[in-house]
């Protein structure tokens, strides 16, 4: 009978165990098409890269698939919200920040309108429509699936490696 009570005891702490352990689901945003490659490549790399494209507003899950990460752990995914949409706030980068202390000076030696100035110079990380975008898994997998759900969302499971 202690045997029988010991292993349903271990039964229901395995079950419940298991049914606590879920993988970390990451959330980003893209309004439109989504590819994820390999990192370092383009949206239109050669092989192939998974691509999801909204019907409906939302996609099924991929079926698990590997990709290759940056040195960092980072999963490369490109976004093709901005076709038509280049001034999309997400797609500007800060290149350049230039500060400094500035006045108006004058031949008799005399300066005003003294203060700080800065300046920055921006671009965009926009290719052809597409914008680079990267996530990384808290466990640095790089064995992941993903779906488009409503509200701009782009999910990716991360799997155990």
């Amino acid at each position: 009978m202690k045997t029988l009570f010991l292993i349903a005891a271990l039964l229901v702490c395995s079950a419940s165990t298991l049914a606590k352990k879920k993988n970390e689901i990451m959330t980003d945003r893209c309004s439109h098409e989504v590819t994820i490659v390999n990192w370092g490549n383009g949206p239109h790399p050669s092989g192939d890269p998974v691509f999801l494209k909204r019907h409906n507003g939302k996609t099924d899950w991929t079926p698990p698939f590997t990709v290759k990460l940056s040195e960092d752990g980072y999963i490369r995914w490109w976004c093709h919200s901005t076709k038509g949409n280049a001034f999309d706030a997400g797609t500007w980068r800060v290149r350049n920040i230039h500060g400094g202390f500035g006045c108006k000076l004058y031949a008799d030696n005399t300066a005003e309108d003294c203060g700080p100035n800065a300046s920055f110079d921006v671009g965009s990380s926009e290719w052809k429509g597409w914008t680079a975008e990267r996530s990384r898994c808290k466990n640095r997998s790089n064995k992941i699936r993903a779906r488009l759900d409503g509200g701009r969302k782009l999910l990716i499971e991360c799997l155990e490696k």
